[in-house]
């Protein structure tokens, strides 16, 4: 981190006007999704030589930036003082040059900022320049409209805790911008590359009611269930080692009470830092590919200080020896235009807005076309890069020498397949095919019943039950094929029957509680183990999201979960049985069971009063009727020494005389 100082710049009292002179923040309106990242430009045009440059960037509590999410431009750095500060909800920049003062059009720094929360936000600035006198320049300058897009989905954020080369470092992953209250989460965490030497759920603390976890070759598998339910977190945190330098991801699969999730991976460096280099064209100058395989190629653009507009080029190539595929750029454009004809590619980029900075312009697949020894080469012929001033000056990395490999070996790739059988007639097909030369692998399914599918991992559900020879044909490239089968048996199982203790609930409290009683059997000759799960928790809450169990053959057992339901709804969720066999991974039985919740009706009665004349001295009046499967009861006793005695009877029969008007009182 850079040191924080005071650096006083003087400016006189007198403004030395230089119309035209200005301080931009671009883009100027920017969308954005809740936790993603935007950047922004802060540049400087000017027609005096700048010596003093100050500014301080407010920006809301729903951004994020630090000090290292800002990027110096050269022309910054080349200044004798400078500081960068972020302090609640400002950026403080401070510059001053002495005997290479720039002026004209430049960057001063890249910000990149992370969005928090959605809503409409503004970020402005309060520059102050100075020229070689000390004159303060009276520059005008900008505010930026930010736009958070909020997200349907929660958000699983990956976060690296200053990874470092041979030592230990931490991974945070914590569940953000939560949709609902978490009770189980399950998911797949990926780290190719990395070792992981530890696991912790301490955030937790004591709210974690059951964990599965299982460790493979660069993943982790895993489920968690909480005692209690919670909103934003930090899951867990995972403790990776590395001894090679290089470029790392850390990704994941999460869902959240059975719901997907948005996740956003972790993406970072570990090693020495390199030099800055500011430049167009390819990163690298050789590439190797053989014959058979494709290779990827891009052009960039790195440290670029002016904001890019337009970029217009051309790539020539050999096209006897190389086919050109999949063109396409990262940029945001509003007009694209790139033709391939001749060995030459031609392109036009519009950009929307402006770029700076880093950033790939074009990017294509090559393939070689014929299986030869031989060295051919992409060259960038022409390049332009335009700003609002016209064609910037960028220094350019124009030629990539592609070796074409012969293959002169090559063996068939291995066919194998794997399934599950969903709701007894609906399977999934999983490919598990290895190329030993990593070939692209092209794929011919048979389902055995007149269906077919060239997709890696299809599905297909059978119209009835029998058995099914699955057939699987797999080329690579080359045309090395080799084949798969097996027989497959579709019979109607569901061994699952769900029922509900209520599914009509009449009640005006604002949850009631209901069990779900799930009976569970084994039909097969095998012990098998299993889980039971709910999904899509809209209007109920079950005791327990995730119960695991195990079965005999042809046993049968059943679970009573207790199910809080505060609105008409449906109770979903599904049970897995994982078989003991080496393809069949599993079945599932998916249920859904509605519940309707209403509220008791409320029967008014007008007020009946009857005036009576009492001569005696006890009244017995009663009044026994059926009206449909309702039976009217009253009675009424009345005793007093008084007689003549006029009694009001409030209520009395209520509604008494509008059932005797429908004529079922006396009829």
């Amino acid at each position: 981190m850079r040191p924080k100082f005071l650096m006083p710049i003087l400016f006189l009292l007198f403004f030395h006007v230089s119309f035209g002179d200005e301080v931009r923040l671009t883009p100027e309106n920017v969308s954005v999704n809740e936790y993603d990242y935007f950047d922004l430009t802060l540049s400087v045009n000017v027609s005096e030589k700048l010596s003093g440059f100050e500014d301080t960037i407010y920006f809301p509590s729903a951004l994020n930036i630090t000090t290292d999410d800002i990027i110096l431009s050269d022309i910054a750095n080349s200044a004798f003082l400078k500081s960068i500060s972020v302090d609640d909800g400002k950026v403080s920049i401070s510059l001053m040059w002495s005997g290479n003062e720039p002026s004209g059009n430049f960057t001063i720094a890249t910000l990149k900022f992370k969005a928090l929360n959605n809503g409409t936000y503004t970020i402005t600035q309060k520059p102050k320049l100075s020229d070689i006198d000390g004159n303060a320049i009276d520059a005008t300058y900008n505010s930026v409209e930010v736009n958070i897009i909020g997200l349907n989905l929660t958000v699983v954020e990956i976060t690296p805790i200053n990874p470092k080369l041979n030592e230990n470092f931490d991974v945070l992953i914590s569940i953000k911008n939560a949709k609902e209250n978490t009770y189980n989460i399950t998911g797949t965490i990926y780290y190719p590359n990395l070792s992981i030497i530890g696991l912790d759920f301490y955030y937790l603390e004591n709210n974690i009611s059951n964990v599965d976890l299982n460790f493979s070759n660069g993943s982790l598998n895993f489920f968690v269930e909480l005692n209690t339910s919670k909103e934003n977190f930090d899951l867990m945190k995972l403790t990776f080692f590395t001894s090679k330098e290089g470029t790392y991801i850390i990704n994941a699969s999460v869902k959240i009470n059975g719901n997907d999730t948005i996740v956003k991976p972790a993406n970072f460096t570990i090693g020495e830092e390199t030099t800055v280099e500011r430049y167009v064209g390819f990163s690298t100058t050789e590439k190797n590919i053989s014959y058979g395989d494709k290779g990827f190629i891009y052009i960039e653009a790195k440290n670029i200080d002016s904001n890019i507009s337009e970029i217009k080029g051309k790539i020539t190539y050999n096209s006897t020896l190389l086919k050109i595929s999949d063109i396409s750029t990262s940029l945001s454009v509003i007009e694209k235009n790139w033709t391939v004809e001749n060995g030459t590619i031609d392109f036009d980029i519009k950009i929307n807005g402006t770029t700076s900075g880093n950033f790939s312009i074009l990017s294509f697949w090559i393939e070689p076309i014929k299986n030869e020894n031989v060295t051919t080469e992409i060259k960038i012929s022409q390049i332009y890069l335009f700003d609002k001033n016209g064609i910037v000056d960028v220094p350019l990395k124009d030629t990539k020498i592609i070796h074409i490999i012969p293959r002169e070996n090559n063996t068939a790739p291995k066919a194998y397949f794997a399934f599950e059988i969903v709701d007894d007639y609906e399977v999934n097909f999983y490919s598990l095919c290895q190329d030993n030369e990593n070939d692209k692998i092209y794929y011919y399914w048979d389902f055995g019943d007149g269906s077919s599918s060239t997709s890696a991992n299809p599905s297909h559900r059978y119209k009835k039950e029998g058995n099914y020879v699955v057939k699987l044909k797999v080329n690579d490239t080359f045309g090395a094929t080799s084949y798969d089968e097996c027989l497959i048996e579709i019979e109607k199982l569901n061994p699952i029957n769900i029922t509900l203790s209520n599914k009509t609930i009449c009640s005006n409290e604002t949850n009631v509680t209901i069990l779900c009683n799930i009976t569970i059997k084994n039909p097969f000759s095998e012990k098998i183990y299993g889980y039971i799960y709910f999904s899509d928790y809209d209007g109920y809450k079950p005791n327990k999201t995730h119960i695991s169990f195990e079965l005999l053959p042809n046993e049968t057992k059943v679970f009573s979960i207790p199910i809080n339901v505060s609105k008409s709804t449906q109770i979903k969720g599904y049970v897995e049985y994982y078989m003991p066999y080496e393809r069949l991974i599993k079945y599932i039985w998916n249920f859904k069971e509605d519940v309707e919740v209403v509220k008791p009706k409320e029967i008014k009665f007008n007020d009946y009063h009857y005036n009576l004349t009492i001569n005696q001295s006890k009244v017995v009046i009663k009044v026994n009727k059926v009206v449909k499967n309702y039976t009217i009861t009253k009675k009424v006793e009345i005793e007093d020494d008084i007689t003549n005695t006029v009694v009001s009877l409030i209520g009395f029969l209520m509604g008494l005389l509008l059932i005797y008007k429908k004529g079922l009182l006396f009829p």
